[in-house]
């Protein structure tokens, strides 16, 4: 995969269709199913985030490059709700609380100036894995900001979905 040349929306599309190819029966894939090398073309991008607990927090096992670039900190071993900060906190942890609590995909795209106050067109895909094929154990993030989109400023803020109380996700199959 030539992972340059592709825009966000195909390289989530390819990392949705491996997760795809380990589902069993519809059960939840293990993250044991994986080769951590088959991870590598998103390696950047990527956030592996633990659920523990109840009521669920979230914790940020590992952060790609890429995303500690965007946020200007490595947050790796912190809690999301220690590190997100309004107005992304609400939707943000909303949208992996939906995730872990429906034990589906979910992918989303807006537009955020959350990334060094420089706005960008978001794309994101959250791909639950299960220790039993049912309980959301971690979530796989994928997240890429385009500061070159044309089509960004037409893409709702995420400030929009803060004052509407959605998380505006939609089925990665549609990526």
């Amino acid at each position: 995969m030539n992972s340059n040349s592709q825009s966000p929306a195909e390289k989530l599309r390819a990392l949705y269709a491996l997760w795809c190819s380990r589902l069993d029966r519809c059960a939840l894939p293990p993250r044991s199913s994986f080769r951590p090398e088959e991870f590598q073309p998103w390696m950047g991008n990527l956030l592996i985030i633990g659920v523990e607990g109840y009521p669920r927090r979230f914790r940020l096992r590992l952060v790609g490059t890429e995303i500690v670039y965007y946020d200007g900190a490595d947050f790796t071993g912190r809690f999301l709700d220690e590190v997100l900060k309004p107005p992304v906190a609400r939707v943000v942890l909303s949208q992996f609380e939906d995730c872990a609590a429906s034990a589906s995909p979910m992918a989303f795209r807006y537009r955020s100036a959350s990334f060094r106050g420089v706005e960008a067109g978001i794309d994101k895909l959250f791909l639950p894995f299960s220790q039993d094929g049912r309980t959301v154990s971690q979530i796989f993030a994928c997240l890429y900001a385009s500061f070159t989109d044309p089509h960004a400023r037409e893409r709702p803020t995420i400030q929009d979905y803060e004052l509407d109380g959605s998380t505006v996700a939609f089925d990665p199959a549609e990526l």
